[in-house]
C-alpha cells in the first residue's frame, strides 16, 4: 500500500539505470512525476547519428520543481527521480529511496556516448563516492533506502522487483513492472570503452596524479 506521507525516490549516479527503474515502477503501479519537456529537450540535445541516450524517457523533473516552497509535500505518495548529488539537500520528511549502482566503466561508456567528453574525475572514485552517500543516508532517521544493481535489474527484474516489494515498495503488478525492462537498451558495456574513446575526436583520458596514485593502490 502506498504511504501517502512518504516520497518515493529513485536515485543514483548519472547513466546508472535510474530511468529504467522509474519506468518499471510506474508500470507496476506507482505514480511517477516527471517533465515530458525535459525528456524531449535532453534527447534532442544529445541525440547524434541515430543515438538517443534515453529513447524511453529520462523521467526527470526540472530544477524549479526542487526549489518549490512546498517540496517535498507536493510529491507525497508519488515517485520522483533525483540524481545522487541532490540527496544530501533533501529537507526533513519521510522518504523511501532506491539507489541504483552500476559498474563505473559501463557508466563511463554511456557518459561518453551521450556527452562526447571526458567524464567527471569523481567517476574514477565511484565506490568511495557511493559509500560516502550511504553513510550520509544512514545518519538520516527519515530515510529508508535499498541498493539495486543495474545488472540485476536487467538480468532478473522479477526477482529484483520482488525484493523491493519485500522491502515495502508498493509495487502492485510485478509482471507489468518487469515487462518494461528493454534488453535492447543495454548498449554501453565494459568491452566498448576503448572503441568509444577512439570515436571521440581529441578526447583526453589523462588523470590528475593523485587519482593515478589511488588507482595504482587498488
Amino acid at each position: 500500500m502506498i504511504d501517502k506521507k512518504c516520497v518515493y525516490i529513485v536515485s543514483g549516479y548519472m547513466r546508472s539505470g535510474t530511468s529504467m527503474m522509474m519506468k518499471s515502477l510506474n508500470a507496476g503501479g506507482l505514480t511517477a512525476v516527471f517533465s515530458n519537456y525535459k525528456d524531449d529537450y535532453l534527447n534532442k540535445k544529445y541525440a547524434r547519428s541515430g543515438y538517443e541516450p534515453n529513447p524511453e524517457g529520462f523521467y526527470e523533473l526540472g530544477p524549479k520543481e526542487f526549489e518549490a516552497k512546498d517540496f517535498p509535500l507536493i510529491y507525497s505518495g508519488q515517485l520522483i527521480k533525483l540524481l545522487h548529488w541532490r540527496l544530501e539537500a533533501l529537507p526533513e520528511y519521510n522518504y523511501r529511496i532506491i539507489f541504483m549502482e552500476r559498474d563505473p566503466v559501463e557508466i563511463e561508456v554511456s557518459y561518453l556516448k551521450m556527452f562526447q567528453r571526458r567524464p567527471p574525475f569523481v567517476l574514477h572514485k565511484y565506490k568511495e563516492l557511493i559509500n560516502g552517500i550511504y553513510r550520509k543516508l544512514d545518519d538520516r532517521q527519515d530515510i529508508d533506502y535499498v541498493q539495486v544493481q543495474h545488472r540485476d535489474m536487467l538480468t532478473k527484474p522479477l526477482e529484483t522487483l520482488s525484493m523491493l516489494r519485500d522491502n515495502e515498495w508498493p509495487i502492485d503488478d510485478i509482471e507489468a513492472a518487469a515487462g518494461t525492462v528493454n534488453q535492447a537498451l543495454y548498449r554501453s558495456k565494459k568491452g566498448d570503452l576503448e572503441k568509444v574513446r577512439e570515436e571521440i575526436p581529441g578526447l583526453r583520458t589523462d588523470l590528475p596524479q593523485i587519482l593515478k596514485e589511488k588507482k595504482s593502490e587498488r
